[in-house]
C-alpha cells in the first residue's frame, strides 16, 4: 500500500446496558480510509450473535448491515482551504409510517446530523479540541 494512504478497521464494543438488559449486544465496525483526495469513515452496528455465526462459518449474507458515515473532499475549485461533507445515516425507526415520521423521530434525526457535522467540524479545524 502507498505510504500516501492511511486506511485502518476497527471494532467497538457495546457493552449491555443495565437499564435495558434485553437489548442485543453490539459491536461498532468501522473502516476509515484518507488520502490527499479525500476521508471517509464508515460504520455499522453489528449484533455480536451475528458475529459469532460468521466467525463459526455461517453465511454472512443473512446479517443485516446498514451502514452509515461520512466523506471530505476538498473544493478544488475554489482554491480555498474549503470542503465538501457529506454524511449519511440508515436509521430504522419503528414508530415511523411511509407517510409520516413522528415529531420526535424527526428532531431525534436532525440532533444526530447536527451534533455530528459540529464533531466532523472540530476534528477538522482542531483535532486537538473535539470537546
Amino acid at each position: 500500500m502507498s505510504p500516501s494512504l492511511k486506511k485502518c478497521i476497527a471494532s467497538w464494543k457495546n457493552l449491555q446496558s443495565p437499564e435495558d438488559p434485553d437489548r442485543a449486544v453490539k459491536t461498532l465496525l468501522q473502516e476509515s480510509f484518507s488520502t490527499s483526495a479525500c476521508s471517509y469513515v464508515t460504520f455499522t452496528p453489528v449484533e455480536d450473535s451475528s458475529i459469532s455465526m460468521i466467525l463459526n462459518g455461517g453465511d454472512s449474507d443473512n446479517v443485516p448491515i446498514a451502514p452509515s458515515g461520512f466523506s471530505i473532499l476538498p473544493d478544488g475549485l475554489t482554491g480555498d482551504e474549503v470542503s465538501l461533507v457529506t454524511i449519511v445515516f440508515q436509521i430504522l425507526d419503528s414508530a415511523a409510517s411511509p407517510m409520516c415520521f413522528p415529531a420526535h423521530s424527526v428532531y431525534s434525526m436532525y440532533k444526530l446530523i447536527t451534533e455530528t457535522a459540529k464533531a466532523i467540524t472540530a476534528g477538522v479545524v482542531d483535532p486537538y479540541n473535539m470537546g
